[in-house]
């Protein structure tokens, strides 16, 4: 393992540590149960990671930074808390999901003081660096909403465009990775121009983070974590799909609403995957997640972080881009 693979290791095991002893402290304590479950299912930490990456650019002690770095963290649970009673889940992480083991309406009220305890987190340990952490947050907080009600709206449409999809991931995920990024360096003074420059990392990455998410959905295996092809079932808007729509010929298009109809789980499955490989499907999400990574990776380059922690960071940023689940 290389020197920086163990500082992420190290950082992740800090903040699953932070998770189990200091986080949650005072939340209501009727809640806490349910709290406790979404927050420690097996996750890869990423989002904090980037508040804790971004601060340590700037030479910003880590202690400083964990407090806000794991407001991100609740604050991206609150929102799955909330996004598996819509999508009626079961599972979460390969764990029983909130709503399922606590019911509905315990849920929703943890969900609902998931968010204030976030914002509390954030400024704990930079109330001289509130107003600017707030105007971030709250930012991203409402664009991350607004992207998940176009995500909804889509459900009902077969003519979404790649524009449409691209800005809709970028505001239902990748801004929260750009708050991220942004947050560690509004912690660390950083210069606005620096600022700006580690946000657009976070948004690149994340978009492509999310690519990645709709192609291993597909054509992963199942160390993923989820039953290959669970977007194809649900007919979902992915990157995939509205690409393969927009490119369709007569032909391709009416398989793919015949295939919106197939009841045969495993031949529907099959058909999109043959298709999407007939389309090129495949190599555009590839190709797209690769352009996205290089515009992150410039992104950090353009800063005026030293070279070791600009590796850091763009190092992060692969690790988001090859994994495999």
């Amino acid at each position: 393992m290389t020197a920086i693979a163990t500082s992420l290791q190290e950082q992740k095991e800090a903040i699953e540590k932070f998770l189990e002893t200091k986080a949650l402290e005072t939340f209501p304590e009727n809640l806490y149960d349910a709290v406790h479950h979404i927050m420690t299912l097996d996750g890869k930490r990423l989002r904090p990671m980037m508040v804790l990456m971004s601060a340590q650019g700037f030479n910003v002690p880590q202690e400083k930074a964990m407090a806000a770095a794991i407001s991100i963290e609740v604050f991206h649970n609150f929102t799955l808390v909330h996004d598996d009673i819509m999508d009626k889940a079961k599972l979460r992480r390969g764990k029983i999901t909130v709503h399922e083991k606590f019911g509905v309406d315990k849920a929703i009220v943890t969900g609902d003081a998931m968010l204030p305890h976030a914002v509390s987190l954030l400024i704990q340990d930079n109330a001289d660096k509130a107003g600017e952490l707030l105007n971030c947050f709250n930012k991203m907080g409402k664009e991350v909403m607004e992207g998940q009600q176009f995500d909804m709206e889509f459900e009902t449409r077969n003519d979404v465009s790649v524009d449409e999809y691209m800005n809709m991931i970028r505001l239902k995920t990748s801004v929260l990775f750009g708050a991220a990024c942004e947050i560690g360096a509004i912690i660390g003074g950083a210069s606005e121009a620096d600022k700006r420059a580690l946000y657009d990392f976070g948004l690149y990455s994340g978009l492509a983070f999310q690519i990645m998410d709709d192609y291993l959905d597909t054509f992963g295996d199942e160390s993923f974590g989820k039953k290959i092809g669970g977007d194809i079932l649900l007919n979902k808007k992915s990157f995939l799909l509205v690409n393969a729509m927009q490119k369709a010929n007569d032909e391709q298009r009416k398989r793919i609403f015949d295939l919106f109809e197939e009841k045969d789980e495993n031949t529907k499955i099959k058909a999109f995957q043959d298709l999407y490989h007939e389309m090129g499907i495949p190599q555009i999400a590839l190709d797209t997640m690769e352009e996205l990574h290089d515009k992150s990776v410039n992104a950090v380059k353009s800063t005026s972080l030293d070279d070791e922690n600009k590796e850091r960071i763009i190092h992060l940023g692969e690790v988001m881009l090859r994994r495999t689940k």
